[in-house]
């Protein structure tokens, strides 16, 4: 049992010697069958959010309003919700009312899938009105009751129905696969951001090569930014997983996508570390694809942080390349920054003293850097310099 589940089974037991009672929820019981590890572990209970603040010395009220708080037990943090049903989705998202209740089946019939409407009590008895056990031991994804009021609930739950297909390599139970398709179109009501997470994840899920061409089949693929301009993309796939939606960005980009990176970022709402990230990522595969033999140059360029994540988009591509192979090869460069060049602008400017200071001083630098990349000098100050004072003066304007 994973240790975090046994410090939430000592929080259950406090509630319980306190007249309450509690479990285990969601995606842990679900992780802990299918010995899996989990990050996050959430626990319901019949307390409401007042109750449990009194009972531990580190609480923080995420959303009392909502029934949760933030428990800190033990150096662990544990999301506590008050058992809760919840009625009407005017944003898709939010329920626009929620009722405390004291059962928690009546909690987990507002769950998505049935293998996350489990619960586990202090004794490890688990609680499971929907068959997610049995679900979960014949790899089917099921929505809870209805599937079409579940979705409607929040689409993105079409989203991870398709996610948990991919990581857990799970298949779709027929009625919530029919209702997926004819729901999908409610995905244009949920935000991009939200998408995007789902999606990514949906990429870097084990069976992803079965579940992206669903996503067409599906009708999902016609209401996400990009592939509903462009849908033969996601029938497009990678050889191997993506882990990061800069990778993805890259792989469809050089794949041909009509939309360039800046385009993807903005469609999918990214961050600009993502926009950096695979701007770098598309430059250092064409590179690559052009000249092979300037493999020092382009990971020099890259810098170690995205070795990784080359190597991934190279692999998705067929170039098969070896990670571990990359970063051997990153380490062993001359420099790994311009910081460690023996030869900085200030020596540039005394060789050619005669020159005024401009753009050429940036190009130069960047020549003796690359120079000393590939192996073509060493680096070494003063044979630097002797190459610098081989260079006629229009080189250097």
């Amino acid at each position: 049992m994973n240790p975090k589940i046994n410090k939430a089974l000592e929080i259950i037991k406090i509630i319980e010697e306190a007249g309450g009672s509690a479990h285990v929820v969601g995606g842990a019981v679900r992780d802990t069958f299918l010995k899996r590890q989990t990050k996050d572990i959430d626990l319901a209970t019949s307390f409401k959010p007042d109750q449990v603040m009194k009972l531990f010395n580190k609480v923080i009220p995420l959303g009392i309003e909502h029934g949760t708080v933030l428990v800190r037990y033990k150096s662990e943090s544990y999301e506590i919700t008050t058992y809760r049903t919840e009625e009407g989705y005017e944003d898709y998202r939010h329920p626009d009312q929620v009722q405390f209740v004291r059962s928690i089946n009546e909690d987990l019939a507002r769950r998505d899938f049935t293998i996350n409407a489990m619960a586990l009590n202090s004794r490890q008895k688990v609680i499971d009105p929907y068959k997610g056990m049995e679900d979960l031991n014949h790899q089917v994804l099921r929505a809870v009751g209805h599937p079409e009021e579940r979705f409607k609930e929040d689409p993105l739950r079409m989203m991870r129905a398709l996610r948990f297909a991919s990581e857990l390599q799970f298949t779709l139970e027929q009625n919530t696969y029919s209702a997926i398709q004819k729901q999908a179109h409610l995905l244009k009501q949920i935000s991009v951001e939200r998408i995007a997470v789902e999606f990514e994840k949906l990429c870097t899920g084990r069976d992803y090569n079965r579940v992206l061409p669903l996503c067409f089949t599906i009708g999902i693929s016609n209401n996400i930014p990009i592939f509903q301009d462009e849908p033969q993309l996601i029938k497009i796939l990678p050889q191997s997983r993506l882990t990061s939606f800069a990778e993805i960005v890259a792989f469809y980009c050089e794949k041909g996508s009509i939309y360039k990176e800046d385009d993807w970022i903005k469609k999918w709402k990214q961050s600009n570390k993502v926009k950096r990230e695979s701007i770098m990522l598309l430059k250092a595969v064409r590179r690559f694809r052009e000249n092979d033999r300037e493999l020092n140059w382009i990971l020099y360029n890259l810098s170690g942080s995205l070795i990784v994540k080359f190597s991934n988009v190279m692999n998705a591509l067929n170039y098969k390349v070896n990670q571990q192979s990359l970063e051997k090869t990153y380490e062993q460069l001359p420099i790994q920054s311009r910081k460690k060049l023996a030869f900085q602008a200030n020596d540039l400017l005394l060789v050619f003293h005669d020159q005024r200071k401009g753009a050429w001083i940036g190009r130069s630098i960047k020549r003796i850097e690359r120079a000393v990349v590939l192996g073509e000098i060493p680096n070494e100050y003063q044979a630097i310099k002797e190459w610098v004072k081989t260079w006629k003066p229009p080189e250097i304007v």
